[in-house]
């Protein structure tokens, strides 16, 4: 399998995972890569609903495309359909890479919610919307001034979901999870460049 810059498995691989074209050794590969990788098992959700989507479509322009012909059929029975086929066949290959580029174009993904997080010792966890992501801005009031930090979210069992660097301004530190986070309970970790933990948030996706 062949790995992207990141350390992740490439977008080509993924496809061909959620379509059902790979074949061993490499689908063994993606899948061992799977089971440990939580950023690629996000992506893959991704991708997974773009295959869906677009294999909806497809079947939706087949069963027009069986009306057209017996309706074509009771007009005329010499009516040739095999170079109508084909260009029904070349629509709807253009409708699918339309809906490919829109689906993975920027300016249609979700718009990043803003959150202000306050320590989640004696106050309730603060909320935010689920499948979009977050520009978090953590309170950080009473902590040392440093240079960096470093921003985890951790899952209702304390398994890792996203991971950033960070830097303050005006008493808050500002993140950003750029994964959209499905719905359950989160904790935001705010550590030290030495890797100390300092603070934590709690947050509930919904």
């Amino acid at each position: 399998m062949q790995l992207g810059e990141s350390g992740h498995a490439t977008e080509e691989s993924l496809e061909k995972y959620a379509m059902d074209l790979l074949t061993d050794p490499e689908l063994s590969a993606v899948e061992e890569h799977l089971l440990a990788c939580s950023h690629c098992q996000e992506r893959l959700h991704e991708v997974d609903g773009y295959v869906k989507a677009i294999r909806a479509a497809a079947s939706g322009m087949q069963q027009e495309d069986e009306a057209r012909k017996r309706s074509w059929t009771r007009i005329s029975a010499a009516f040739s359909f095999r170079g109508f086929g084909w260009v029904l066949a070349a629509s709807a290959l253009v409708l699918i890479g339309l809906a490919l580029r829109i689906a993975r174009n920027p300016s249609t993904a979700p718009q990043p919610a803003a959150v202000f997080l306050q320590t989640s010792r004696g106050v309730q966890a603060q909320q935010a919307p689920a499948g979009r992501p977050l520009e978090l801005a953590l309170d950080m009031r009473g902590l040392p001034l440093l240079p960096a930090y470093t921003v985890e979210t951790v899952d209702g069992d304390g398994k890792q979901v996203a991971k950033s660097d960070a830097t303050a301004s005006q008493d808050v530190v500002k993140a950003t999870v750029s994964i959209p986070l499905r719905a359950g309970n989160y904790f935001i970790r705010l550590y030290a460049p030495s890797g100390e933990l300092l603070r934590e948030y709690g947050l509930r996706v919904r």
